[in-house]
């Protein structure tokens, strides 16, 4: 999966067909992410995660993300309005999803964090990767390929 790796948030772009811009490399690096057996493993989706994943989902696809969700620091001058605009592009055109699945869930070192498949009408899926941290603020991103 080709994803952008952005200072230590992550947002990625990877929608079958759509052009990535050049800055594109493979994420996670090496070592980035823990392996799964790390991780604490939730299995029952959280409400109120979900909720507030799919709020941000649909703030990427209309463009306009607010701010004051994301931590301070690094997501936040991070996840800049370019950025913001490669999303859009990128997920904007898909509609509304018709399902959103959580596929994995844990937490690690503060952040709590879900993948979820997100299925739209016209057949095509995607993995949106949310993280929080412990105060609630955004602090992990990611759009791709679904494993």
């Amino acid at each position: 999966m080709i994803r952008i790796l952005i200072g230590s948030f992550a947002l990625t772009l990877a929608v079958s067909g759509a052009a990535l811009p050049a800055a594109a490399q493979e994420y996670p690096p090496p070592g980035a992410l823990p392996p799964p057996s790390a991780a604490t493993a939730t299995a029952k989706p959280d409400p109120a995660m979900l909720g507030r994943a799919r709020h941000f989902f649909d703030e990427l696809q209309a463009g306009s993300v607010n701010r004051s969700e994301l931590a301070p620091g690094g997501a936040n001058a991070s996840l800049n309005n370019a950025t913001i605009a490669n999303a859009q592009h990128m997920i904007g055109s898909l509609g509304l999803p018709m399902s959103f699945v959580q596929q994995q869930a844990g937490s690690q070192g503060g952040v709590s964090w879900a993948v979820y498949l997100v299925t739209f009408k016209n057949g095509q899926s995607l993995d949106f990767l949310y993280g929080v941290n412990s105060d609630g603020k955004v602090t992990t991103l990611g759009l791709g390929t679904p494993r």
